[in-house]
């Protein structure tokens, strides 16, 4: 059962939390009226994208390991809708976890109880402030933000 858990992890759960996560950024974007978006789910070569009003989401062959939110427009984001834009990818995993605590209640097992604590382990991550060489964490964004 430990190996079934550990391919469920890696295989269903991070990449369908990493998808829900950089959904938010998106939605983000899209409130702030970005012209183009790119969400990329995984590294390395693209094996599936999908298109739709100047949004492109793009999975790569290694679709467990992360994922990026990208948006432009052509006038510059304002610091309240950067921040927006960066809360609201721990922001939806955190409503994943309250939805499915509520599921986990009625039905536990295993399987919710890990999408649950990946979704609470990608929120809370994400909103730590930290800086690794270009990369900034969602929290790093906002409290660069609110400093501006």
């Amino acid at each position: 059962m430990n190996t079934v858990l550990l391919i469920y992890l890696v295989f269903i759960v991070a990449p369908i939390s990493n998808l829900i996560h950089e959904l938010g950024h998106m939605l983000g974007a899209k409130l702030a009226r970005a012209d183009e978006i790119t969400v990329y789910i995984g590294r390395g070569k693209r094996i599936f994208r999908l298109l739709f009003h100047q949004t492109e989401i793009r999975f790569g062959i290694a679709f467990f390991t992360s994922g990026l939110t990208q948006s432009n427009r052509k006038e510059n984001y304002h610091s309240h809708e950067m921040i927006y834009i960066a809360l609201l990818g721990p922001l939806l995993n955190a409503l994943i976890v309250f939805i499915f605590y509520f599921l986990y209640i009625i039905l536990p097992n295993a399987f919710i109880l890990i999408f649950i604590l990946y979704n609470a382990w990608l929120c809370i991550m994400n909103c730590i402030p930290f800086k690794i060489g270009k990369q900034k964490s969602d929290g790093y964004i906002i409290i660069e933000q609110m400093l501006r």
